[in-house]
C-alpha cells in the first residue's frame, strides 16, 4: 500500500511543476485550515480568521500563472509577487497586532506603521478587483471617494466627510470595511460549496445526473434538450456558479443538442438559461439563501420554501420553450442506441445521490449551518465515491477537489473583498437610506417603475461578476427602495436576486452566454440575445411573485394552490405566445390572445384570472380548429 502511495504521489508530482506544487501545498493547508474552523470555530477572532482567509486565497490568486506555460511578461510577474508581499504584510499586520490596535480607542491613536501597512491592503485589494472586473474596480474607487471627498458634494448627496486615518482604520482593522460582510460571505458559505462543487465533478456526480436525465428524457422530442435542463437544475443548485454549471454540464448536453439537430446558437442558448435558474433552486440556490438570510434576518427555510414555486415555474418557462422550439424545428428524441438503460444507471450510480441528501438533510432537516453541511458533504461524497470502481478517485482527483476549489474561491475572493469599500460607502456616510430617497424621486414612488428601475440595476451591476456579488451590491442599493414602495422585504430580496442571477445572460456583457458559446461553437452575440428571448417567460415569473405574494406561500393554502397552477399556466402560456407554436403554429392573432391572457394571469384576482383564461383558451381553441381544417384540406 506505501508503494502504491508512492506511486501515485509520484505520477502526481511529475504532472506538475515545482512552483505549482508549493501552490497546491497552499491550496491543501488552505482547505485543511477550513474544514477545521467548520468543526471548531475561527481561529482567535472572526477578523482573524477572515485575514488568514484572504491571505491565502490572495497567494494562490496573484500567483495562479507562475511556473506555467504562460506566466505573463515581467513586470505582470514583478506586480504579482509584490501583490503576495503586500498581502502577507498586511494581513500578517493585522493578525499579530490586532489586540493592540482594536485596545487603542480607535484612528487617532495607531501608529505610522499601522496606517502603512492598512494602506498596502487597501492597495492590494483595489488590484485584485481591477483584475477581476473593471466595472467593480471603478465603483470600489468611487466608493472609496465618496468616503473621503464626499463632504465636497452639495444636497442630499452630500456627507460630513472622513479623513483618511479614519478611513483606514475602519477599513483594515475593522468589520465595516475589507473585513466585512462580503468578505465574511466568501469565507462562510462560498468557500465550502466550491470545494463541494469540485467533488461533485471529480466524483464524477455530474456524469451520473448527466446519464440519469438522458435516460428519462432522452427518448423524447428535444430530449437532449430537456436532459440539459433537468441535469443543470440538478447540479447547479449545489455548483454555485451559472458559469461552474455551464463549463460542468454543458461539455456534455451542448454536444448531444447539436448532434439532435439543435442549431449551436440555441443549444448554447438553453444551456445558459438552465444553468442560470439553478440557482434560484431551493434548498442551496447558490449559497444565495444563506447570504440573503444573513441579511434580511429573515430565517433559511423560510426563504427555501418562498423561492421553490418561483423556481419551478422558471423551470416550467424553460421546459415549454424547449419543447415548443424542438416542436418548431421538428427535432425528434436521440437515436435509441445513445440513450442509457434508467435501471443501469441507477445502478451504477446511486450511491452518488447520498451526499446531496445528507446535504439536503443537514440544512433542511436537522438546521446545521451551510458551512458545516458543505463539509460534511464533501467528506462523505469522497468516502461514498470510493466505494464503487465507476466513481473511485485517483489521487490526482482527489487532490484535486481541494486544489481546484481553494482557487476557485480565491478567484472569488479576489471581487468580493472589495465590497468592504462599497459598503463602507454605503454605511458610515448614510448614503443608503438617501440613495433610497433619490430612487423614489425617480419613479416618483411607482412600483411597476421602481421594479423595472431594479432590473435595469441588477444587468448593469451584475455585468461580468458572480452572482452572491451582483445580489449584495443590489440589496444595499435596491432593496430599500423597494422596501418603502410596498414590496415585502422577503419578495424584494428574492427579485433582486433573482435578477442578479439573469445578469450573467443579458447583452452586453452576458458572460454566461459567452462561456456556453464557446462550447456550442457559436456566435456569442447570438447565443446571449437567445438566451435573453427564451428567459423572457421566466422574467415574467419574478413580478408575478412581487404581486402575488401567494407564489411564496404567503397565505391561505387554497390561495398559494390557485395562484401556483393559474401562474403555471401563465408561463406556459407566454412560452407558447413567444415562441409562436404549440402543437401546431400559431397565427399573430392567436399568439396575441394567448400573450395577454398570459400577462392577465399574473395579476392575481378572479376577474384577471377569468379574462386570462378565457383569451388563452380561445387562442388555442383557435389554432386547433385551424389545424384540423387545414388537415382535412389535405
Amino acid at each position: 500500500m506505501i508503494a502504491a502511495a508512492r506511486t501515485c504521489l509520484g505520477d502526481y508530482c511529475r504532472s506538475r511543476n515545482r512552483f505549482q506544487h508549493g501552490l497546491t501545498a497552499v491550496a491543501l493547508l488552505f482547505s485543511t485550515y477550513m474544514i477545521y474552523a467548520a468543526i471548531f470555530g475561527p481561529y482567535r477572532t472572526t477578523l482573524v480568521h477572515l485575514a488568514i482567509f484572504l491571505a491565502a486565497s490572495f497567494t494562490l490568486y496573484f500567483l495562479r500563472r507562475e511556473g506555467t506555460d504562460e506566466p505573463g511578461p515581467l513586470w505582470e510577474r514583478a506586480l504579482n509577487w509584490l501583490c503576495v508581499a503586500g498581502t502577507l504584510a498586511g494581513t500578517g499586520h493585522v493578525i499579530l497586532d490586532l489586540d493592540r490596535i482594536l485596545s487603542s480607542w480607535g484612528a487617532a491613536f495607531l501608529t505610522r506603521e499601522d496606517i502603512v501597512f492598512g494602506a498596502i491592503l487597501v492597495l492590494v485589494v483595489l488590484e485584485a478587483a481591477r483584475r477581476e472586473s473593471m466595472a467593480f474596480f471603478l465603483l470600489s474607487l468611487a466608493g472609496i471617494g465618496y468616503i473621503l471627498y464626499g463632504r465636497e458634494l452639495p444636497g442630499i448627496l452630500g456627507h460630513p466627510g472622513m479623513d483618511f486615518r479614519r478611513f483606514v482604520y475602519l477599513t483594515a482593522y475593522t468589520s465595516e470595511g475589507i473585513f466585512g460582510f462580503g468578505l465574511e460571505v466568501a469565507a462562510s458559505y462560498l468557500f465550502m460549496f466550491l470545494l463541494l462543487s469540485a467533488a461533485m465533478t471529480q466524483t464524477q456526480t455530474g456524469a451520473f445526473i448527466m446519464d440519469l436525465c438522458n435516460a428519462v428524457f432522452g427518448r423524447h422530442s428535444g430530449g437532449p434538450a430537456k436532459s440539459a435542463v433537468a441535469a443543470s437544475a440538478g447540479l447547479g443548485t449545489m455548483v454555485g456558479s451559472s458559469i461552474g454549471n455551464v463549463a460542468t454540464t454543458g461539455t456534455f448536453t451542448i454536444p448531444l443538442m447539436k448532434r439532435a439537430g439543435m442549431p449551436a446558437h440555441k443549444a448554447g442558448a438553453i444551456e445558459t438559461v438552465a444553468s442560470e435558474g439553478s440557482q434560484f433552486l431551493p434548498p442551496v440556490m447558490g449559497a444565495g439563501a444563506f447570504i440573503m438570510a444573513e441579511m434580511t434576518g429573515i430565517p433559511y427555510a423560510t426563504i427555501t420554501l418562498a423561492a421553490l414555486i418561483p423556481a419551478l415555474l422558471y423551470f416550467l418557462s424553460i421546459f415549454a420553450v424547449v419543447h415548443f422550439e424542438a416542436k418548431k424545428l421538428g427535432l425528434e428524441g436521440l437515436d435509441p442506441s445513445r440513450i442509457p438503460s434508467l435501471r443501469q444507471v441507477f445502478k451504477d450510480g446511486w450511491h452518488l445521490l447520498l451526499p446531496p441528501a445528507l446535504l439536503f438533510y443537514l440544512l433542511m432537516g436537522r438546521g446545521a449551518s451551510p458551512t458545516y453541511a458543505g463539509m460534511v458533504t464533501i467528506l462523505v461524497s469522497i468516502v461514498v465515491a470510493m466505494t464503487r470502481a465507476s466513481s473511485r478517485l485517483t489521487f490526482g482527483r482527489f487532490i484535486e477537489i481541494f486544489d481546484g476549489g481553494a482557487r476557485a474561491a480565491a478567484g472569488v475572493t479576489a471581487l468580493i473583498a472589495a465590497i468592504g469599500f462599497i459598503q463602507q460607502a454605503m454605511v458610515t456616510t448614510g448614503l443608503g437610506p438617501r440613495l433610497s430617497e433619490i430612487i423614489l424621486l425617480g419613479t416618483h414612488g411607482s412600483l411597476i417603475l421602481t421594479l423595472l428601475l431594479g432590473v435595469v440595476a441588477a444587468t448593469v451591476l451584475g455585468m461580468g461578476m458572480p452572482t452572491p456579488i451582483a445580489y449584495v451590491l443590489l440589496a444595499l442599493f435596491v432593496a430599500p427602495a423597494f422596501e418603502k414602495v410596498g414590496v415585502p422585504t422577503l419578495a424584494a430580496h428574492l427579485f433582486l436576486f433573482y435578477f442578479a442571477i439573469k445578469s450573467g445572460s443579458t447583452p452586453p456583457v452576458a458572460v454566461v452566454a459567452v462561456v456556453a458559446a464557446s462550447i456550442a461553437e457559436a456566435n456569442w452575440w447570438k447565443t446571449a440575445v437567445t438566451a435573453f428571448y427564451y428567459s423572457l417567460p421566466g422574467f415574467i415569473v419574478a413580478f408575478m411573485f412581487v404581486y402575488a405574494p401567494a407564489l411564496l406561500f404567503q397565505g391561505a393554502w387554497y390561495d398559494i394552490a390557485l395562484t401556483a397552477v393559474m401562474a403555471a399556466v401563465g408561463t406556459v402560456a407566454i412560452a407558447a405566445a413567444l415562441q409562436g407554436w404549440l402543437q401546431w403554429p400559431l397565427s399573430p392573432i392567436e399568439r396575441l390572445a394567448v400573450g395577454v391572457g398570459a400577462v392577465c394571469l399574473v395579476d392575481p384576482g378572479l376577474t384577471t384570472d377569468a379574462i386570462g383564461l378565457c383569451l388563452v383558451g380561445g387562442g388555442v381553441l383557435l389554432a386547433r380548429l385551424r389545424a384540423q381544417r387545414s388537415f382535412a384540406s389535405t
